[in-house]
């Protein structure tokens, strides 16, 4: 039986509890994002991060993507007839939501037989610079559950007001390219294309991408894609995964079934790829208002109630 262990660390002046079970490690920094900043499998990590980048609440490791995935329209959506500007510290948010830069809470973490768990949690209240922008008063939280077979991220949202909350939830995991350009191979179960303007914001059109060099429901290497696209049309049970041939190391990305979409990011010359299940597209809440309902996957959590969803990362 493997022993589950947690410690903490600290690491470009950042700390980070580190779980560990079964020759998988976990390093979570709850103080910037709750960011999942390393997942390593045994010597080699899957999902790593530049200390420099958390430090300063840029884009590396795990961002959580909340509730806005990828780019809001001028940092304005629109909900039920009132505009919402995503204003915070008096910045403009136009890109990838509130979370990812922000102090979260977190629990002790619990050792188990099976895995070792971590719970942290971000309120959005009166008076919280997150909630300006995102006035709906509620609980976001997220649960990191290591095992033998991989880690699980839970996120939980607790609708503690009287209003409906129209949310996008995504994560955007910074995965090595441990294979290299031609050994590090991805592949998705989607079927469809999301049609994007110049500046990547949705049309609302899907592309079928039978015959075209989107179709990736064969593995195909990293070093011979450039991208940066929104996938859906996911069938039931379709799971992503990451190949990192000649290493004998792969990962499924296995998702509940309200993560309709993924954005794959193939930046060349880099030695990362981002591959991030996201429960809508770019956009959500201003595609669903101009009628696109089924194609912006926004959801919504009633008042007093609480909705879940979950990311494993298999190895």
């Amino acid at each position: 039986m493997a022993a589950s262990a947690a410690r903490r660390e600290r690491v470009g002046g950042l700390e980070a509890v580190v779980l560990s079970h079964g020759g998988l490690e976990a390093w979570i920094v709850p103080s910037h994002g709750s960011n999942l900043a390393r997942f390593t499998v045994g010597d080699r990590a899957v999902i790593d991060f530049d200390p420099g980048l958390l430090s300063k609440h840029d884009y590396t490791g795990t961002p959580v993507l909340y509730p806005t995935p990828n780019r809001v329209r001028d940092g304005v959506f629109r909900w039920k007839g009132r505009d919402y500007r995503q204003l915070k510290r008096g910045q403009l948010i136009v890109e990838h939501g509130l979370a990812h830069g922000e102090p979260w809470q977190c629990g002790e973490p619990v050792r188990e037989d099976s895995g070792v768990r971590l719970e942290t949690w971000l309120d959005f209240q009166p008076g919280a610079a997150v909630f300006e922008a995102f006035p709906f008063p509620h609980r976001l939280s997220l649960e990191f559950h290591l095992t033998n077979g991989g880690i699980r991220l839970t996120y939980a949202i607790h609708n503690q007001g009287s209003e409906e909350i129209p949310f996008g939830f995504g994560l955007h995991p910074y995965f090595q390219k441990l294979g290299g350009e031609a050994g590090t191979l991805v592949q998705l179960p989607a079927e469809a294309l999301m049609e994007a303007t110049p500046d990547l914001l949705p049309t609302g059109r899907l592309v079928e991408v039978g015959g075209t060099p989107y179709d990736l429901r064969r593995p195909a290497a990293v070093g011979s894609l450039d991208l940066d696209h929104v996938f859906t049309g996911i069938p039931a049970g379709g799971q992503a995964r990451v190949e990192y041939r000649g290493l004998g190391l792969s990962v499924v990305l296995q998702a509940s079934e309200d993560f309709t979409h993924l954005v794959l990011y193939t930046p060349r010359g880099e030695g990362f790829f981002c591959l991030e299940n996201q429960t809508c597209s770019t956009d959500a809440h201003n595609l669903y208002d101009r009628g696109f309902r089924r194609e912006s996957g926004l959801k919504t959590v009633r008042p007093g109630e609480i909705r879940r969803g979950f990311v494993t990362y298999a190895i």
